[in-house]
């Protein structure tokens, strides 16, 4: 890497540089200036807000620009983000946004770009973001309208002279990619976030393939578990299936109780067959029910059928106000709708998924003494998590089990040094990692990223 220069191609990293998630990656090449991705880091203005103290969402970019929280970046933003700031706006200076998966992490600022510019990415992804768009309460995590431009695996998109071809690989959302960018001076690996222990290993076979062929200047990886104590352990979904299977089977008169990422199709799918299994039906949430009656629109993700599974049930939790979109949900169920006190009345024969923010229901679900609560999400990062010592309360209170069982969506160390090896890129760029360092360990010849600082390709 070199100095940036004009009229070669550079890489400029906005975010994801030291940090888990917020990537936001700059290319330029010639008449090309495209991104990957548009995330937010998850812990982004926390010295400053937390819970319901966050910035006001009426005066768009002003409280994230006088915390100097989010970089002003002339022409990228859109109007409305900039009108209630002391940045002007700017026709768009941007030839397209790059999106690999839906998280928040890799989409949240998405909010606030200007809608004229063509944001690519996957089918599925696409349908995902219209039902969480739909059902999201929170303004934060509206997405709003944008120049939507979807694409399958290998259809390659030519923007402003830069050829980008996405190749899919297998995550804990579903439709996820990797990209290569094919700049003037070598093609630009770019994994996104991957796993090889997921029900679809197969497809980040393909990307790796792929980028090896294609003989990379530059790989930029993830690196969520490399790291020196690495708390998510290596079950594969397949795992996590049997392992629920297992612990459901001997505690046939107690109420089971599951919680899990919401995006995570392979998750809910796993816990649908689960309850199928053990005899009980599968209850789920709205904004999950509306996930996959969204779903159906694309026939590459299998998904429950919601409207016509007889053990898929949707939980109505008696809501002061229904949206309009829920009460769309209660009809097309009809008879297939169940509330706590039904729940209640016959515990052994439901499977029940429970957000951390759902937990007071379980005042009304009164599960009897050791029933079994399925924690499948990552452990806690910190040993003082707030929100799992809360968690923990609520489970002691009614005399819940606490079992762990989850799948991580991403590749371990020791699988990240064997993609690494596998590409042979001349250079690797680590992000979406606290560890950099570490790759050290595991690639020839590391470049550490530079928040904000320009590096030329060359």
């Amino acid at each position: 890497m070199a100095d940036p220069r004009p009229g070669v191609a550079n890489l400029t990293f906005y975010g994801g540089v030291g940090e888990i998630g917020g990537n936001k990656i700059l290319v330029e090449d010639r008449d090309a200036r495209i991104w990957l991705d548009m995330g937010a880091p998850f812990d982004l203005g926390e010295e400053y807000f937390v819970e319901f103290l966050q910035p006001r969402d009426r005066f768009g970019l002003r409280d994230y620009f006088a915390l100097d929280l989010m970089r002003r970046i002339p022409g990228l933003y859109s109007s409305e983000a900039l009108d209630p700031t002391d940045m002007a706006w700017e026709p768009p200076a941007f030839s397209s946004i790059f999106i690999t998966h839906v998280h928040y992490d890799h989409t949240q600022q998405l909010r606030f770009v200007d809608p004229n510019i063509p944001v690519h990415l996957g089918e599925g992804a696409r349908t995902i973001l219209e039902s969480l768009d739909t059902t999201a309460r929170a303004p934060f995590l509206k997405l709003g309208n944008h120049a939507y431009q979807t694409f399958r695996s290998g259809q390659t998109k030519t923007v402003d002279g830069l050829e980008v071809e996405p190749i899919h690989v297998d995550h804990s959302a579903p439709a996820a990619y990797g990209y290569l960018v094919h700049t003037s001076e070598g093609t630009i690996a770019y994994t996104g976030d991957l796993r090889h222990h997921g029900p679809k290993k197969a497809l980040t076979d393909d990307f790796i393939r792929a980028a090896a062929a294609a003989k990379p200047v530059v790989l930029i990886t993830e690196g969520t578990r490399v790291t020196p104590d690495d708390p998510r352990g290596t079950l594969t979904e397949a795992d996590v299936k049997a392992d629920a299977i297992r612990l459901l089977t001997s505690l046939k008169e107690k109420l089971a109780i599951v919680t899990f990422p919401g995006r995570d199709v392979d998750r809910i799918r796993t816990f649908f067959e689960v309850a199928q299994a053990v005899g009980r039906k599968f209850v789920v949430n709205a904004k999950t029910a509306h996930l996959l009656l969204t779903l159906q629109k694309d026939t590459h993700i299998a998904v429950p059928d919601v409207t016509r599974e007889a053990d898929l049930v949707l939980f109505d939790r008696l809501l002061r106000k229904t949206d309009p979109w829920e009460k769309d949900l209660q009809t097309k169920l009809k008879d297939r709708v169940v509330t706590a006190e039904r729940i209640a009345a016959r515990p052994s024969e439901y499977l029940v998924q429970l957000d951390f923010w759902h937990l007071p229901e379980l005042v009304d679900l009164r599960p009897p003494p050791g029933s079994p609560f399925i924690h499948s999400k990552s452990e806690p990062f910190e040993e003082d998590d707030v929100n799992d010592a809360v968690l923990q309360h609520w489970l002691d209170r009614f005399g819940l089990q606490r079992h762990q069982l989850h799948a991580s969506g991403h590749l371990s160390e020791r699988e990240v040094g064997d993609m690494i090896r596998a590409i042979d890129a001349k250079v690797v760029m680590p992000v979406h990692t606290q560890h950099a360092d570490r790759f050290t360990q595991l690639a020839r010849r590391v470049v550490q990223p530079i928040r904000f600082e320009a590096m030329a390709l060359g």
